[in-house]
């Protein structure tokens, strides 16, 4: 009985060993089976994974979205030649290493080369002859208005970005921008000056957004006004980025272009200001979270370069010779605007001149100014044909339209030379200390600048001249432009 039990549990261990057995090797086959399948498996995911991310690649590159910020910064009188010639690179360490990492293209100004028409086709894309402001002055030969500029956005006759960014219910933010005072801006800190003494400040409080000035000065601890340095202007446009977060913000920097103007460009005394103004520019990106992931796109413009003159012509000393200009009586038939290195003839209420003394008057001062060269805009003054752009010497050379609609004529060199405004002294006489300055022709390779765009989205963007900015901002915010009939 004993002996048939222990047979029997005999037989049940057996039994349960096979089982276990077989189910073991099921286990391990199976095991097996998805072991060899996983590199598969994996190469599969990691191709699909490869390919999905090159398809994101793909999508970056082609982002068209909308940013939801974009700074436009300007550093005025920045000269392309700083750029090309690497020797400069060592003063401004921080904007070389982005333009080498991102990009900068050498780009044109327009005509004439200063800062309030250039600042303002920027915004509009187009010519000052188009858009209204002409030059950094009216054309006040008796000075009635006591020196003022062209500092009004009434005056700029077609859109400007910040006008069309309203439509599209984007918000805007200005520290210092060129004509901008009473502009459509939701945070604006405007340039304007009349005697720059701490006077002024009142004043700027007065036409800045309402309390904004004072709110800025308390912020930052210094008041924004003409005489403040950029790191002030950078500062304050730090805080109204991160107070304000507009949707666009313009920030305009003077300090290099004054250097220049007092000391030359490549001097010592430029070159060490560049330094510290490369150096705020970086804190200000930085601060504003620029090149991080969800950060602003970024366009970084210049609107002239720099030239330097040795002898000056004053065409209105000739004007004031021949009687077209009377200083006794206030009056003036005709008169040249100078911009530095142009010089136009614009004419008076009572214009009694023909084409032929306008063509003298030219040439007079071609031979008393050595350098100088005329250009007669006969179909302005004659009321012909001005739909076709002027030709010199049988070549295309530009449509005098878009300098100025009134201008009769316009004086332009390539030499050493500056074209004063003054009624007073020579024509033509050796200037006592160099002229450091710009308004030359644009196509002059001195005026040159340059032009920089960061496209958080990986896209690129055409950039040739100061004109391009307004179709880039656009781009960056989204905006389609309207197509001109």
């Amino acid at each position: 009985m004993r002996k048939n039990k222990c047979l029997e549990s005999f037989s049940l261990f057996r039994n349960l060993s096979r089982l276990f057995f077989w189910f073991f090797i099921s286990i391990f086959l199976i095991c097996e089976s998805k072991i060899e399948a996983n590199p598969k498996e994996k190469t599969k995911s990691t191709s699909e994974s490869k390919s999905l991310n090159k398809h994101k690649a793909k999508s970056f590159a082609k982002d068209s979205r909308p940013l939801r910020q974009t700074i436009v910064l300007s550093l005025d009188g920045f000269p392309a030649y700083y750029w090309s010639d690497p020797k400069y690179h060592v003063y401004f360490p921080h904007l070389a290493e982005l333009f080498r990492k991102y990009g900068v293209t050498e780009i044109e100004t327009v005509n004439p080369s200063v800062t309030y028409p250039a600042h303002t086709s920027m915004v509009t894309g187009k010519d000052p002859g188009e858009h209204g402001i002409y030059n950094n002055t009216l054309s006040d030969p008796f000075e009635k208005n006591d020196g003022g500029w062209m500092w009004y956005a009434e005056d700029i006759s077609v859109p400007t970005l910040w006008d069309i960014a309203k439509k599209k219910k984007k918000s805007t933010a200005n520290v210092f921008w060129p004509v901008t005072v009473g502009a459509n801006i939701d945070w604006n800190l405007p340039q304007y000056w009349r005697k720059k003494i701490p006077e002024d400040d009142k004043l700027l409080r007065v036409i800045s957004s309402n309390g904004l000035h004072k709110e800025a000065e308390v912020a930052v601890g210094f008041p924004l006004n003409d005489v403040a340095k950029d790191e002030v202007k950078l500062k304050t446009a730090t805080w109204l980025f991160q107070t304000k977060k507009p949707n666009l913000l313009f920030v305009y920097t003077t300090d290099l272009d004054t250097m220049h103007h007092g000391y030359g460009p490549g001097s010592e005394k430029a070159l060490a200001r560049l330094v510290e103004i490369d150096k705020s520019i970086h804190t200000f990106l930085t601060s504003v979270g620029a090149f991080t992931k969800n950060g602003p796109g970024v366009v970084i413009v210049s609107d002239h370069g720099f030239h330097s003159a040795e002898v000056i012509c004053a065409p209105n000393v000739v004007l004031k010779q021949r009687g077209l200009i009377e200083d006794d009586l206030g009056t003036y038939q005709l008169t040249f605007k100078s911009s530095g290195g142009t010089a136009i003839l614009l004419p008076g209420a009572n214009l009694k001149v023909t084409k032929e003394e306008i063509q003298t008057i030219g040439t007079e001062i071609e031979t008393k100014c050595p350098g100088a060269e005329w250009i007669s805009f006969d179909k302005q003054l004659f009321g012909e044909d001005t739909s076709s752009p002027l030709k010199q010497n049988g070549k295309e050379s530009f449509d005098p339209l878009k300098i100025h609609p009134n201008a009769l004529g316009l004086l332009r060199t390539k030499e050493t030379l500056f074209f004063s405004g003054t009624r007073k002294g020579e024509v033509y006489q050796k200037s006592n200390s160099k002229i450091h300055g710009h308004g030359y022709w644009n196509q002059n390779s001195e005026m040159k600048t340059i032009g920089f765009v960061y496209d958080p989205r990986g896209k690129s963007h055409s950039f040739h001249s100061v004109k391009d900015v307004f179709g880039i901002v656009l781009d960056l915010l989204g905006i389609k432009q309207q197509s001109e009939k």
